[in-house]
């Protein structure tokens, strides 16, 4: 009986971790290299200021920019690729044949080929970098940033559907999101002064606002920029975003 208790309860406590949590910044449309690191190093320094960082790691999934015009294509693309939540992500990729929570390889390499050849070519890549910090027994957290969320929803699709299934060890906080579902222990953050992701809106369906940050034009007219307006610790979008980064990697 006592082993039975103590199975049930590790179940219920779900996976344990042999190292920090990894936090992956995942960047959106119109950045450089460059700029997509000094998000991140924002984003760590925030963390640290705020004595939320518990020894994690920190790193870059960068999205390329192509420019303003082949970026916002991307954007298009990916959105009209996009499903209603994240059951029918598989309903959409495969008729329903595969079901969230179970691919073999071939499958998993099928759709991961579909994917970076089309709307996602960093998918490979950021996925191998997923898998090293998951292979360290770390739990993993995308902090992603508008286009980013896109990217962040599909890994997340891949990483607990495909082999080793990452179920319980990854999930995303969204910032400036312009996706339509969350993946299960995630969150996200979207002001309702976003210009951006309210022009967006009127065209496609994204995840409602769920805060107000004010109209600050001298930092960003659009509302919308990571450094100067979520992570802006003057703002009240930074504490929740930080917040939310440190409970789901702890």
């Amino acid at each position: 009986m006592l082993k039975r208790l103590a199975l049930l309860a590790a179940l219920i406590a779900g996976p344990t971790f042999a190292a920090p949590a990894a936090v992956v910044f995942v960047n959106g449309i119109q950045n450089t290299f460059d700029d997509s690191v000094a998000s991140m190093l924002v984003l760590k320094g925030n963390m640290k200021a705020k004595n939320l960082d518990k020894d994690f790691v920190y790193g870059n999934a960068y999205n390329a920019s192509n420019g303003f015009f082949s970026d916002m294509w991307q954007v298009f693309q990916q959105k009209n690729n996009e499903t209603q939540d994240a059951k029918d992500f598989w309903r959409m990729l495969d008729g329903g044949a595969a079901q969230a929570g179970w691919m073999n390889q071939a499958i998993y390499d099928k759709y991961l080929n579909a994917f970076s050849g089309s709307s996602m070519p960093e998918l490979p890549e950021h996925l191998k970098v997923y898998r090293q910090y998951l292979a360290e027994g770390r739990k993993l957290v995308l902090v992603a940033h508008s286009q980013g969320n896109l990217y962040a929803n599909a890994e997340q699709n891949l990483l607990i559907s495909g082999p080793n299934s990452a179920q319980g060890k990854v999930s995303s906080v969204g910032v400036a999101s312009p996706a339509q579902y969350l993946m299960p222990g995630s969150s996200y953050i979207t002001s309702s002064w976003d210009q951006v992701i309210s022009g967006l809106r009127l065209i496609k369906k994204a995840l409602p606002s769920n805060i107000s940050i004010g109209f600050h034009p001298t930092q960003d007219k659009m509302g919308h920029s990571f450094v100067k307006i979520y992570m802006n610790t003057e703002y009240p979008a930074a504490e929740q975003v930080l917040s939310k980064v440190s409970l789901q990697a702890i």
